[in-house]
């Protein structure tokens, strides 16, 4: 059986997107959005259902009721899933995702210590509680992590987090030892280009980019719809970008630097406060503003690199915040000599109040979904 999924696995993937594109559909349209023939949709369709990733729906006639009957297919969303994990700067969020995308669960745990393997302690413990509430016949297809800094997907390492003060953290090697099951670990901006392609802005975009402004402040690019890493992992740091500003540093754009600057003239239970207080048009709308406007000229300067087809945006107070869409928009059109109409290339996420959870589970879902009978053979190891 082994043997055959290898062998099938060239268009599979492309198989099991197109259904997750369509919906339920029956073959010879899974053929033509593929791309493929209908004999290599027959084939792979029916890897696909033996390896418990599609379902075929009861026969249904043909259009107008003419025509030989047809059996759809459809993802079997119900039955499988993944556990994503995202580490913050002050939490972790552990979720179950099932593969349509669809969030079925999701709780936070804030950090006792910022050292590597308490937090990832902590991770064992709650995904080891949320896999044993699952139901039995649901099967968990992975678990993916994200988290900020550099990291090596290949080796499923934190090369660096400046934030938390991570060095060479085996993440995947440590979690996949204490949960058994398969870990795949990438960056959190990466993370995200895949959901957004997977289920969102940048499905079917062949170039793009994801800008991510939190506490950690960094880039994700994809030319050709694959996301570029580097061989130092690095690919889309911009402090350097940052410095030429002149105006703030790194360190003074992030979300945690925005909280202490608004602690210093009132007491505030958390960044969200912070947001929520400027979004009722107090002074620390100013503070978002103030950013809005660097972060532009850094948009501007990514958007002319690679002229985009859409720059995703992530930033919380890009839409609850009055002004600071405006002000990216003003930036945007200020620094960009191409000339990019922000309104048509700049996007805020697809998943507002999920972004760093769907990153999480896009981690696990892109492999599944680029190579899906590799990645169920994977985990029958």
């Amino acid at each position: 059986m082994m043997a055959r999924w290898r062998m099938a696995n060239s268009s599979a993937g492309a198989v099991l997107r197109a259904v997750l594109d369509l919906g339920s559909a029956p073959r010879s349209v899974v053929a033509r959005h593929a791309g493929v023939s209908p004999a290599t949709v027959t084939w792979q369709s029916r890897a696909l259902v033996e390896a418990g990733l599609l379902v075929e729906l009861p026969e249904s006639p043909g259009p107008g009721g003419v025509g030989r009957p047809h059996s759809p297919i459809a993802l079997d969303a119900a039955g499988n899933v993944v556990i994503a994990v995202h580490i913050a700067a002050v939490q972790i969020t552990v979720a179950v995702v099932d593969i349509a995308g669809s969030v079925l669960h999701r709780e936070q745990v804030p950090h006792r210590t910022h050292a590597p393997y308490d937090i990832l302690d902590a991770v064992v413990d709650r995904v080891r509680a949320v896999g044993a509430n699952l139901a039995d016949q649901v099967r968990i297809r992975g678990l993916g992590v994200a988290i900020g800094g550099r990291v090596d997907a290949a080796t499923g390492s934190v090369v660096e987090h400046s934030y938390l003060r991570w060095r060479d953290v085996p993440v995947r090697e440590y979690l996949s030892a204490r949960t058994g099951l398969p870990v795949s670990v990438d960056s959190h901006t990466r993370a995200t280009v895949h959901a957004e392609q997977l289920y969102g802005r940048l499905r079917g975009s062949a170039s793009s980019i994801v800008l991510f402004v939190g506490n950690v402040i960094d880039a994700a690019i994809a030319v050709h719809g694959r996301v570029n890493c580097g061989p130092h992992f690095g690919a889309g740091s911009i402090a350097r970008l940052l410095g030429t500003t002149n105006r703030f540093a790194l360190e003074a754009l992030g979300d945690h630097a925005l909280l202490a600057r608004a602690e210093t003239v009132g007491r505030f239970d958390g960044f969200p406060a912070v947001v929520a207080a400027a979004a009722a048009g107090g002074p620390q709308r100013e503070y978002f503003i103030e950013r809005a406007r660097v972060m532009g000229e850094v948009a501007a300067a990514l958007i002319d690199l690679i002229d985009p087809e859409a720059l995703v945006l992530i930033d919380r107070g890009l839409i609850t915040v009055p002004g600071v869409r405006e002000a990216y928009d003003e930036a945007v059109r200020a620094h960009s000599t191409i000339g990019a109409d922000p309104g048509e290339v700049i996007f805020a996420s697809t998943f507002p109040g999920q972004v760093l959870v769907m990153a999480a589970a896009g981690v696990v879902l892109q492999e599944l979904f680029s190579d899906p009978l590799s990645t169920v053979v994977a985990q029958a190891v």
